[in-house]
């Protein structure tokens, strides 16, 4: 098992932006297929918005577990519906607990840059600060991700 950090996040997303896009599709086809949880908890996440943003939180929850098969040297087990459930309960605790409620709030409250979780660091890897992306999109993204890690039990990045 190798140990989650920035440079094995780095390296799979490297490596993921040189697949061809036949394989990019039988590979995320696998993974939903092995995840069926997690690919209706992301369609839950994002009903309502754009397609464009339904493709992004699928590419993010198949790139989260990319990093994890890499870690793991072998597919994740699957992720129990009760385990999202618990983790989002979770996180809507952690939200309370910082007052915020609007995107840029939610945001703030994210990271401590010296302690990035896996959620912040792979939004800031692919989105990095690009303002032309609507807040209130990245943060859905991010509260996705952070759920997810939360029912993975998935914590700060390592440096």
């Amino acid at each position: 098992m190798r140990g989650i950090d920035q440079a094995l996040v780095a390296e799979v997303w490297r490596d993921m932006m040189a697949y061809t896009p036949g394989r990019v599709d039988a590979e995320a086809t696998e993974f939903l297929a092995r995840q069926p949880h997690v690919a209706d908890f992301a369609r839950e996440q994002t009903q309502g918005q754009e397609p464009a943003v339904q493709r992004a939180a699928f590419g993010l929850c198949f790139l989260l577990f990319k990093i994890l098969e890499a870690s793991l040297g072998r597919p994740f087990p699957v992720v129990s519906e009760e385990r999202i459930a618990e983790a989002r309960d979770d996180v809507t605790r952690w939200l309370a607990e910082r007052d915020v409620d609007d995107p840029a709030g939610v945001l703030g409250a994210a990271d401590d840059p010296a302690h990035p979780t896996l959620a912040g660091h792979i939004l800031s890897l692919v989105y990095g600060d690009a303002a032309e992306y609507d807040e209130r999109v990245k943060t859905s993204l991010f509260l996705m991700l952070r759920t997810l890690s939360q029912a993975l039990d998935l914590g700060e990045v390592e440096t």
